[in-house]
């Protein structure tokens, strides 16, 4: 229900801005001029037009919305990557590299690289392993220790997991900004996939988050089936 307008009250404080018509106060100038501040903001107080029931509901709502996202935000623990990895019995294959980097496009953190490409040292062979990490990460100017905390064996087929905690290198976690996670398979010689998802933090809501794919070589069938079934998601506990 809305409130009637009332004009008197509104007059009254008129009448005291105006001084009267010809009337004037006693008042110092700088008083004056404050007596008059707070009276014209008491009238645009009674003059203001209440809100509706429909426009208060969708105030609420908005500020109920704002809270949740807010809640969201500061509950989010990581973000999983997952995918069905069957081995292939061919060369030149079988590397994986799961990694994050920034919107700038600067290594964040590698969370796996499969054994070959990093602790061999294969990419310095096969230029084409990985070529997306390698890239990022530049293994060449990393340590022996730096290499072995971050690599592991080529995994056997199966339903396999990584965790990225939302933190960097060195353990801290990251600021606000855009990131983008990264899964590269190397399935043939030069042929690659690469799988891409994107968070914002703040902004980033639990659940799964859009994957794009895309290949060195379309046309190139061999061992396409080695990484399928890539799934991210935004997990909070």
């Amino acid at each position: 229900m809305r409130r009637k307008f009332k004009p008197f009250p509104i007059i009254l404080l008129l009448i005291l801005i105006t001084g009267c018509g010809s009337t004037k106060t006693n008042l110092p100038d700088s008083s004056e001029a404050s007596m008059k501040q707070q009276v014209m903001q008491e009238v645009e107080k009674l003059s203001e037009e209440p809100k509706t029931e429909d426009e208060a509901e969708e105030a609420a709502s908005e500020t109920v919305d704002a809270a949740q996202q807010d809640e969201a935000d500061a509950d989010i623990d990581k973000v999983e990557v997952s995918f069905d990895y069957t081995r292939m019995s061919t060369h030149a294959s079988n590397q994986i590299a799961v990694w994050v980097e920034d919107e700038s496009g600067q290594l964040i953190k590698t969370i796996y690289a499969s054994g070959f490409t990093e602790a061999r040292r294969g990419y310095e062979n096969r230029e084409d392993a990985l070529n997306h990490w390698v890239m990022a990460a530049d293994p060449a100017a990393m340590s022996d220790d730096e290499i072995d905390a971050i690599s592991s064996a080529t995994p056997q087929t199966g339903n396999i997991r990584f965790e990225w905690d939302l933190t960097d290198e060195a353990g801290n976690r990251v600021p606000d900004g855009r990131y983008f996670i990264k899964a590269e398979g190397a399935l043939y010689w030069s042929s690659n996939v690469l799988y891409t998802g994107e968070i914002a933090i703040p902004g980033a809501a639990p659940g799964e988050i859009e994957v794009i794919m895309e290949r060195s070589e379309r046309e190139n069938s061999d061992n396409e089936d080695m990484m399928q079934n890539v799934r991210m998601e935004v997990v909070s506990e």
